[in-house]
């Protein structure tokens, strides 16, 4: 993403480099609640939907990048030939209930050729470690102590996992936080700061100025809870920045 001029981006970045990947023209009030100071900002989000870095980190090196593109939900390597072709399609939107039941019945096929039996276990094999590994993220996410970060995690595995267990699994730890009064504080708090944040314009000198009082303001209200935390190590972040 860029707020440059688009010819800048075409002749700059485009052309000059001969950047292959998509680049998009935004304005600053889209970006505002990244906390960007400076471009190019780089952020590493795990396959999880994480934030595995932000630009205030060190970059990642390749051996980490690889070791997170190794848990991203895409279509794994299996031969380039078109039988696998309505495989591939339900790796790459997700649809993980589908893509079970298309294994198992091609799985189950009496005439099934010893190749295409060889791809589809080893295919069944790598759905059964996602599987595996969204329900050690619902158990993870769910202990918090980023409880409405927790939420948008655990909704999207609810949503993505819809009539499996990692679904049913990530419904439940809603529930939970929604029963629990200490975690349904945090859970607010968490909230109305991920509202706050995204509701001022840090682009600009006056934004950061009034986001600085809204968050001394916030603070005091919710003190006590993790967002209050995270409210003042916010208000650290935008001094540093004027």
């Amino acid at each position: 993403m860029s707020g440059e001029d688009e010819k800048t981006i075409q002749s700059e970045f485009i052309d000059a480099l001969g950047a292959k990947y998509p680049i998009v023209k935004v304005d600053a009030k889209d970006t505002a609640a990244y906390g960007i100071k400076f471009y190019p900002s780089v952020y590493v989000i795990a396959p999880d939907g994480t934030v595995h870095s932000v630009p205030d980190d060190r970059m990642p090196s390749e051996q980490v990048i690889e070791e997170l593109l190794k848990g991203a939900s895409m279509a794994p390597k299996m031969p380039d030939d078109a039988r696998y072709d309505p495989l591939r399609a339900l790796w790459k939107k997700a649809e993980f209930v589908k893509l079970r039941d298309y294994l198992d019945k091609n799985l189950a096929a009496p005439n099934l050729d010893a190749a295409m039996k060889e791809v589809f276990e080893a295919q069944k094999a790598i759905y059964e470690k996602k599987h595996a590994a969204a329900l050690a993220r619902v158990a993870a996410v769910g202990a918090g102590p980023d409880y409405a970060d927790s939420d948008v995690q655990l909704e999207r595995i609810e949503k993505q996992w819809k009539g499996l267990e990692p679904a049913v699994a990530a419904h439940k730890e809603r529930a939970r936080f929604e029963s629990d009064a200490t975690i349904k504080k945090e859970l607010t708090a968490g909230r109305a700061l991920q509202k706050l944040l995204a509701s001022h314009d840090q682009s600009k000198f006056s934004g950061r100025k009034k986001l600085g009082e809204a968050l001394a303001g916030f603070r005091k209200k919710y003190d006590g809870t993790l967002a209050a935390r995270q409210a003042f190590e916010a208000m650290e972040r935008l001094g540093s920045s004027r």
